[in-house]
């Protein structure tokens, strides 16, 4: 199901890619299912046994306020929590370019800079006091609505986790939590804490549900935004200008080429060589069809920057050829337009159970004997998923593009003899077994993408909208940022 950057933290995470991420801790030994990295294991175990041989710090320490939300102290145990949390989602999310932001796993997130006034730390502080915020605001119209949910499942799946991930990396149950949600985590200290924030992120899944579009509504957002939906074919060829590598009769006086081997070539140098380019562009065009490289299907920001406004020109129709110039790449692209169209890829609803390799076999050999029911799927769903995300929803995933999925699993979803309540078990690289109900076919991706955009405005909307007046208060580092950033833009408004 498709969900709002604003969604309570165990909403965001989607099924392949929290299967990809699953498997690729797997093969590193990252050894936690609950908190993908145990981080200094060694030296918290240090301080909460000194803290522990002086119960009054320890007691002043556990009650301190950390900040104030909607008038509400919130304490250590739960703002660690909440911290470590939406920390190791960011981490593991943005795995791929943490070395890019300066930051890297293990590296104290208090010594890199997120922006010019932030460290990590700070942002992670920020993101927890926020998605405490938005819990406090989702649990009151939840009372207020009446709304019930039986969140058991939800902790005993939880202490199950963690119990697996403890034994796994050597430490007792108790130690583990610690490690992982801070020094005061302890098994009955994080019941109420798990159970609150199931029923927080069950109560914003009704809500999400109540508030889907209808077809009229999505048409008309398509009608107004199919720039973004079509895709076109096309013909292109690209023609590049042969600049000079060495000073010619163009170029500046006294130019010569840098002890490193590069030439920069001179306005008039790259202007003789683009003119020559013109004349191959040129030429291009009138055999585009037969030498330029077919494009097909090709989504607006799959093309080049440079050809996506004519490309996709209201005006454009079959037979149309162009040749636009990318002065900054000193190049030409020649094209020639086939057709634009809305394409009709399927998507497929499934429920699936994430669960260690070994147990792929135990599971479906329970669920045959079950009745093969699709409640009886999601009882076991609730029993053996380690997949905490879905679990409210009986390991529900509508309109899925399954395209990133492993190759194995497209084949048997988009087999045309594939049926609803059809149920197989996958290993794949020998990390997790998936085991995969076939619910049946989804809605044509085009409409779920203008669901999925309607929707993360309405839920941002709706968040935005229950929290605005909710004041934080407190000590943190970002907040002093934002209350002297919004000092100095009264200060110079008022200069103005």
């Amino acid at each position: 199901m498709s969900t709002s950057e604003n969604a309570p933290e165990k909403k965001v995470t989607k099924y392949e890619r929290k299967l990809q991420r699953r498997a690729e801790e797997k093969k590193k030994e990252a050894k936690s299912l609950l908190i993908w990295k145990i981080v200094g294991i060694v030296f918290l175990a240090a301080v909460v046994g000194g803290i522990a041989s002086f119960p009054v710090r320890n007691y002043i320490a556990k009650n301190k306020t950390i900040v104030t939300v909607d008038g509400e102290a919130i304490k250590p145990l739960e703002f660690d929590y909440m911290y470590n949390t939406v920390k190791d989602n960011y981490m593991t999310q943005y795995s791929s370019y943490l070395s890019y932001m300066g930051l890297s796993e293990g590296m104290d997130p208090a010594s890199a800079m997120y922006s010019d006034t932030l460290t990590f730390k700070d942002y992670f502080e920020q993101l927890a006091v926020d998605q405490i915020k938005q819990n406090r605001a989702l649990e009151k119209l939840a009372d207020a609505d009446g709304f019930k949910y039986d969140a058991s499942s939800d902790y005993e799946l939880f202490i199950k986790n963690a119990q697996e991930s403890a034994k796994s990396a050597g430490l007792s149950l108790k130690d583990y939590l610690r490690s992982v949600f801070g020094q005061y985590a302890s098994k009955a200290a994080l019941k109420p804490l798990i159970e609150d924030n199931a029923r927080v992120s069950a109560y914003y899944s009704e809500k999400y549900d109540s508030m889907i579009p209808s077809d009229s509504e999505i048409q008309d957002y398509y009608n107004e935004n199919s720039e973004s939906y079509d895709s076109v074919d096309y013909y292109m060829t690209t023609v590049y200008a042969d600049l000079p590598t060495e000073p010619t009769e163009l170029a500046d006086e006294g130019a010569t080429v840098a002890e490193d081997g590069t030439y920069t070539p001179s306005d008039a140098e790259k202007e003789a060589a683009m003119t020559a380019a013109r004349v191959k562009a040129d030429e291009a065009e009138v055999n585009i069809l037969t030498d330029g490289e077919l494009h097909t299907g090709e989504l607006r920001t799959a093309v080049p920057y440079y050809v996506r406004d004519w490309l996709f020109d209201s005006e454009r129709v079959e037979g149309d050829t162009t040749v636009l110039e990318n002065e900054a790449s000193s190049m030409y692209y020649v094209l020639s337009f086939s057709a634009r169209y809305l394409k009709d890829d399927p998507t497929v609803s499934l429920r699936a159970i994430v669960a260690e390799t070994e147990k792929g076999e135990e599971i479906m050999a329970e669920y045959e004997s079950s009745g093969k029911t699709e409640q009886a799927f999601e009882d076991l769903v609730k029993k053996y998923t380690i997949d905490t995300s879905a679990l409210s929803r009986g390991g529900l995933y509508e309109d899925q593009d399954i395209s990133s999925y492993d190759q194995e699993i497209q084949d048997w979803l988009l087999s045309s003899d594939r049926k609803q309540g059809d149920v197989k078990a996958f290993t794949i690289a020998d990390v997790y077994s998936y085991i995969v109900y076939y619910v049946g076919e989804g809605k044509p991706l085009w409409k779920a993408n203008v669901i999925d955009a309607m929707m993360n405005t309405k839920m941002t909307d709706f968040i935005d909208s229950i929290t605005e007046s909710i004041k934080v208060e407190g000590d943190l580092n970002y907040l002093k940022v934002e209350a002297s950033s919004a000092e100095t833009d009264q200060t110079e408004g008022t200069a103005e």
